[in-house]
């Protein structure tokens, strides 16, 4: 198997060659980077097959009629093609991960989970695009749930993808609350209060009564200084079920209000408890 050219050389000629192709038809296009598969030039092999997959969609119908027709070498790269296509494998993911793609859905769901797992691990951000296609097209929960894990470990990058694809996939809503969380506290920690709100809202929409929602809702407030709305949300927290008094008296994002009498109130409720 020939080895990837290096990507600022494959960036280039990529580049070239996808100028060369804008006034030509799809179809035209595809058949004749296709023919470029079994070229001598391995140059020429990798330029086209990047090419083709960088066309996409259009290049589908030439890229199945080749991986059954086509010589060894020809019917590898079109395999090749299709599988970036598919998995929306860019050029650097591709380099990084080799063959871990292949035949992706006819492996054990056990399998499917790992590989998510590496491709957020080898891959980083570049991985999203095909973590994102997993999730919305893999038909185990186990494996959807294991791309959205992945995509949670990549950032905010992983997250938008998640946020976006994911919230509408079935079987994912309480593990959406989890990402909204987490994206909300990576908001609080910047001190983008309004974004951080907006995220635990719409976790609060999903959990109503979800503890750790409202109780972040309530450092959001007491660092805005909105004090009746921290205090409104801690206690609304305590009645869902936050229990944590010992974190919540060290908490710095309490600081706020944490002279208050309602405060102290929760506090001494919470000891009374125990």
């Amino acid at each position: 198997m020939p080895r990837p050219l290096a990507w600022a050389s494959l960036a280039c000629l990529l580049g070239a060659a996808l100028a060369a192709e804008k006034a030509q038809p799809p179809a035209d296009t595809s058949a004749r980077l296709t023919a470029q598969l079994n070229d001598e030039s391995c140059a020429v092999r990798d330029r086209a097959l990047e090419a083709l997959a960088a066309l996409g969609q259009p290049a589908v119908p030439e890229l199945e009629r080749a991986a059954k027709n086509g010589d060894a070498e020809t019917r590898w790269r079109a395999k090749a093609a299709l599988r970036r296509i598919r998995w929306r494998i860019g050029p650097r993911l591709a380099a990084r991960i080799g063959d871990l793609m292949v035949g992706f859905e006819r492996r054990p769901v056990g399998e499917r989970e790992m590989i998510c797992r590496d491709l957020a691990m080898v891959g980083l951000t570049d991985a999203v695009q095909t973590l994102t296609q997993v999730l919305k097209t893999d038909n185990s929960k186990a494996v959807r749930q294991a791309a959205a894990r992945a995509l949670v470990l990549l950032g905010d990058d992983g997250l938008a993808a998640l946020l976006e694809a994911g919230i509408k996939t079935e079987g994912l809503n309480a593990y959406t609350v989890a990402v909204r969380i987490h994206l909300g506290n990576s908001y609080l920690e910047r001190g983008e209060f309004p974004k951080a709100l907006e995220q635990y809202f719409d976790a609060r929409k999903i959990e109503p009564k979800n503890s750790i929602v409202h109780y972040n809702i309530a450092c959001t407030y007491s660092r805005m200084k909105k004090l009746e709305d921290a205090l409104d949300a801690l206690e609304r927290s305590v009645e869902c079920g936050y229990r944590d008094v010992d974190w919540m008296e060290k908490d710095s994002d309490l600081d706020n209000i944490r002279d208050t009498g309602r405060y102290k109130a929760i506090v001494r409720k919470l000891r009374e408890k125990d």
